[in-house]
Order: structure tokens, then C-alpha cells, then sequence
């Protein structure tokens, strides 16, 4: 069994121009007992491989496409050129021109040149995960196609399989705010969009839109794609931990997700279960060990005084926190409410067994799990 360090080194070589990698926000590399395998399921190249406790990782068979970003709850892998938002900033330019966007891959493309220029190009249509989609809406878009013409002939099928659920959970989202149905996978696009005149999009590197926002219409939309982010800076990029701490971050995708339901206004029903959020519910014979909050890897979980503080906002369902409570003490509610979510608040979760940081059973049970937690290192 590979030690942490030689974990986070392993995971660090997937970074590259396309994925941006923080290795110490893998639940796998935070404690022994994850059993999260989303990012290796999910790679069509299987340059990612959980095996066990072994990662492996090789480089040179990463093809960019970007699903391990899109299905990473933490953040740990995130996708680059472009970002997230950088998509959301060029599909605000857009949206001056015309109420739709389109997304295509470039196997679509490569068969349909002559309409090349009516779509946002990206490597993988799984790419787009849902603040991407519910983005688009929030900057004015009324309809977001992705375009799955070439999807069933593709060798790396995972790709329509993570659009899907994209899709599926960003109309849950936007129908609580009215917007139900905006996002559509099809074919093609229909008749009437495919006849309209429009100005060619053309395919833009992270490069070439950084070179865009030098001008000032388009320094005026980052801007306006920027109150997206207002509130979310808080979270600053690769914040240092403070000493005895593990590194915590709200994944980018994450906070401009909060930030584009927030600009959709008030939601005047509920999206149902997504398994974007999920609420922490303590059970009786927790005796408020705080090692859940320890270990949470985006702050959702934290200690205090009186026991734990949960901010439901923060969460990204990642299970991490169930998976390493000794006594089982500790489960995941699905959470419906947007109202929670955008508000923000924290909530008060007191230890219901009591035991504060004195008694025995605290204790023993950060002893045992720091002994295991040591023991993975050394192995």
C-alpha cells in the first residue's frame, strides 16, 4: 500500500494545460477509509485507476476530455482551458446576440463544418457539469443545447452518460426557479436554429478568450459574469491551512453554481433530490469526536465549542464524513430546499451523547482515528 505522500505525487501527474489537480482534496488521499471511485469510473482512457488503495495514474493516455473534473465532488481535479467560468463569460458574449447556445464536441463538428460556427466547442459534452449549464441561464440564455449527434458512435460512451445527468440535474434546478426544460440534449439543433443568422462563435482557447477580455465590451461582461462570484471569493484559491489542519476549498465549479442561483432570484419550488447537497444528521451515540469535521474537505463541517457547525451551502456530497465515523454516528439526508442551500446559514449541531473534548470516549476515538489515518501513511 502506497503512503500519502506518494499519493499526492501520483495525482499530481495528471495535471496538465486541460486539468488543474488538488491532490489533498481527494477524499481517497484524506482518509483511508473513502471508498470514492467516481473520477476512475468515469475516465473512458482509464488513465485513472483505483485499485484498492493503489492509485495509478498515466499521463499520456489523457485525452482532456475533462469527466474526471465533472464528476469529482471536492474539487480535487478541476477542468482548464477553459475553465468553468471562462464558458459561463464567452456564453454571456453570446447571449448580446441570441437567447441560445449550443455546445458541440469535435467529433460533431468535424462532420458538420459548414455549421461549425453556431457552436461552443468543447472536448467532451460530459465536460459540462452543472454550474456551466445553469450558468448559461443565469446570464440570459433561454434554451442550452448539447448537441449528441456524434455521441453514439463515440468510443468513450461515459461522456453522453455524465451530460445526462448534467442535464437532468440543472432542469431540476432552473424548474424551481421557472426555467424547467432550458437545457436539452438532442441530435441536432432544430430547423429554426440551424437557418437563423448568426455571428460565427468559433472555437476559443483559454488563450484566445483571456485575449478577448482585453477589450472593453468584453471586460464589461466578465464583469457582469463576475457578480456571479460575488460572496464565493471568500474561499480563496489554495488557502493555506492553519497549522494541524488539512487544506480545505469549496470546489470553483461549486461556487459559481451557488452564485448562479442566486442571480435566478428567489425559487418558488423545489428541485427535488439532485445529490448535489446532502444534510449531516447526527445520531445519538455520537460523542462529538469532531474528526467528521476534521477531515471535511470543503469546510461544510466544523468544530466549534458546543459540538459542530454545518453549512449545507458548502456541502458537495462527497460521503467522506460518513464513511469515517467509527460509530456509524453520522448519515447523509437527501436536502430538496434551495432555501437553505442559497441562504448561506450555518447550522448548530450539537453532539446528542454529549462527551466534550475531556471525556474518554473523545479520546479514544481521535486516537483510533489518527492511528489509522498514521498507519495508511506508513503503508
Amino acid at each position: 500500500m502506497l503512503g500519502l505522500e506518494q499519493l499526492v505525487g501520483i495525482l499530481a501527474g495528471l495535471e496538465s494545460p486541460a486539468i488543474r489537480v488538488y491532490p489533498q482534496q481527494c477524499t481517497r488521499l484524506r482518509h483511508r477509509r473513502s471508498r470514492c471511485n467516481l473520477c476512475a469510473a468515469a475516465c473512458p482512457s482509464q488513465a485513472i485507476t483505483w485499485r484498492a488503495a493503489t492509485l495509478e495514474v498515466e499521463p499520456r493516455k489523457c485525452t482532456g476530455c475533462g469527466l474526471c473534473a465533472a464528476v469529482c465532488p471536492t474539487g480535487a481535479l478541476e477542468v482548464q482551458d477553459p475553465t468553468s467560468g471562462e464558458l459561463v463569460t464567452r456564453v454571456q458574449e453570446l447571449a448580446k446576440e441570441r437567447d441560445w447556445v449550443a455546445f458541440a464536441c469535435p467529433r460533431y463538428l468535424e462532420g458538420h463544418p459548414a455549421e461549425g460556427g453556431r457552436y461552443l466547442r468543447v472536448n467532451c459534452l460530459g465536460r459540462l457539469d452543472e454550474s456551466v449549464l445553469v450558468g448559461a441561464v443565469a446570464v440570459g440564455m433561454r434554451s442550452v443545447w448539447l448537441v449528441d449527434g456524434a455521441c453514439r458512435e463515440c468510443a468513450q460512451p461515459q461522456g453522453r452518460a455524465a451530460a445526462l445527468q448534467a442535464v437532468q440535474r440543472a432542469n431540476a434546478l432552473l424548474a424551481a426557479f421557472g426555467h424547467g426544460g432550458a437545457v436539452r440534449l438532442a441530435a441536432e439543433l432544430p430547423p429554426e436554429l440551424r437557418s437563423a443568422a448568426v455571428t460565427p462563435v468559433g472555437s476559443m482557447s483559454r488563450r484566445e478568450l483571456l485575449s478577448l477580455m482585453t477589450h472593453q465590451t468584453a471586460r464589461k461582461a466578465a464583469v457582469a459574469v463576475g457578480t456571479l462570484l460575488d460572496g464565493q471569493a471568500a474561499q480563496a484559491e489554495g488557502a493555506a491551512p492553519k497549522k494541524g489542519e488539512l487544506p480545505k476549498r469549496l470546489p470553483a465549479k461549486r461556487r459559481l453554481l451557488l452564485a448562479a442561483l442566486k442571480r435566478l432570484g428567489t425559487p418558488s419550488g423545489t428541485p427535488g433530490e439532485t445529490g448535489l447537497w446532502a444534510r449531516v444528521v447526527l445520531k445519538d451515540n455520537c460523542n462529538g469526536c469532531t474528526m467528521c469535521a476534521f477531515f471535511c474537505p470543503t469546510g461544510a463541517l466544523t468544530k466549534t465549542p458546543a459540538g459542530l457547525s454545518f453549512r449545507l451551502a458548502d456541502c458537495t456530497n462527497c460521503r467522506l464524513c460518513e464513511e469515517i465515523c467509527h460509530w456509524q454516528a453520522l448519515s447523509l439526508a437527501p436536502e430538496a430546499g434551495l432555501g437553505a442551500v442559497l441562504s448561506g446559514a450555518a447550522e448548530a449541531l450539537p453532539a446528542p451523547g454529549g462527551g466534550g473534548p475531556d471525556s474518554p470516549s473523545f479520546q479514544e476515538r481521535i486516537a483510533r482515528s489518527l492511528l489509522e489515518t498514521l498507519e495508511g501513511k506508513k503503508e
